[in-house]
């Protein structure tokens, strides 16, 4: 693994997408991308040149082979990935939509060659050397027991290691309750020191109703945990531009950042942009500088077609300098 990286841990999927804002019923074409939260989160931190590393588990076969070489095309490390002689690689169809239609998802991932991992194959010790922090979402103890116990097995390591460590909620009805969801967040907490979610998820999840800096305090002090970030997307007129406002909370720090504007392209991927703009920015800087990196490059993201955040560091810092963030701090 990269000296210093941050290692993400999860599952890739192929993502097909109608293009032209067409239905699955009706279109005779699929775009093809490759996604995955932590992927997601993996690739927008090696665009903006943090060394990066993915711990994952594909089926050899061309698909898996499609997703790894392009997370190395990004720079990603791929070292850790585990290769199956059987299972599948999820897919995920995608409907783009335009108001008043949502944009919608269908997943087609059970059985899946993550899901069905061996948690002992993992040396976390020796896959977390060197580096600096581990991250993973509530997707991964989602989709299966072994998963969960990965994910566990994973946290504590990097714990142990003096890591920091990072848990994006990442609720997904489709995988799961609110209730298995908070019992599999309850969990780990012992193990996670920043929780990322969404104002959503934490009123899903946990019944936290409120702006983000109101839940921020609330989430940190039932969960335990150093840090919680909660952001929210605001959707401006139309519905066509939109603004993140989020919140940093841990002890007695309470920071929070409204992102610039930003027109909804494709949503996809743009909270895991934001968590790895605020990585970055905690682990180098302050947790103010990662709510300004992370609103800058989740505005950056739904601009894009796809999951990934294709961008790069100049433009990021030239979105931050001429954006309007409004940042306090108590």
């Amino acid at each position: 693994m990269p000296t210093r990286a941050i290692v993400t841990f999860g599952e890739a999927m192929v993502r097909l997408t109608p293009p032209n804002l067409q239905r699955i019923e009706q279109t005779s074409v699929l775009d093809l991308y490759i996604a995955g939260a932590e992927l997601n989160v993996a690739v927008a931190l090696a665009r903006i040149g943090e060394p990066v590393a993915w711990v994952s588990r594909l089926p050899d076969n061309p698909l898996g082979r499609r997703v790894v070489l392009h997370a190395r095309g990004h720079g990603v490390a791929t070292e850790g990935v585990e290769w199956s002689s059987d299972g599948r690689l999820g897919l995920l169809f995608v409907e783009l939509g335009s108001r008043p239609r949502a944009t919608a998802s269908l997943y087609d991932r059970a059985e899946s060659a993550f899901a069905q991992l061996d948690p002992g194959v993992f040396d976390w010790p020796a896959l977390l050397d060197g580096a600096r922090a581990l991250h993973t979402s509530g997707i991964t103890p989602a989709l299966s027991p072994a998963c969960a116990q990965a994910a566990a097995e994973a946290l504590g390591a990097a714990r142990e290691a003096g890591l920091h460590t990072s848990y994006d909620l990442n609720f997904r009805a489709r995988l799961g309750t609110p209730g298995q969801a908070r019992a599999a967040a309850e969990a780990l907490a012992p193990s996670i020191d920043t929780l990322i979610a969404s104002a959503g998820e934490a009123a899903a999840v946990f019944g936290l109703d409120g702006e983000p800096a109101e839940v921020a305090p609330a989430l940190r002090e039932r969960l335990g945990v150093t840090r919680v970030v909660i952001s929210r997307r605001i959707d401006i007129g139309d519905g066509l531009q939109a603004r993140r406002s989020a919140c940093a909370c841990a002890d007695h720090e309470v920071v929070q950042a409204d992102s610039p504007e930003f027109a909804l392209v494709d949503p996809l991927g743009g909270g895991d942009a934001f968590s790895a703009g605020f990585l970055s920015g905690l682990l180098n800087e302050d947790p103010k500088r990662g709510l300004e990196l992370g609103g800058a490059m989740a505005a950056l993201k739904q601009s894009i077609p796809g999951d990934f955040a294709i961008i790069d560091p100049a433009e990021v810092d030239e979105l931050v300098h001429r954006g309007v963030f409004a940042g306090t701090r108590r």
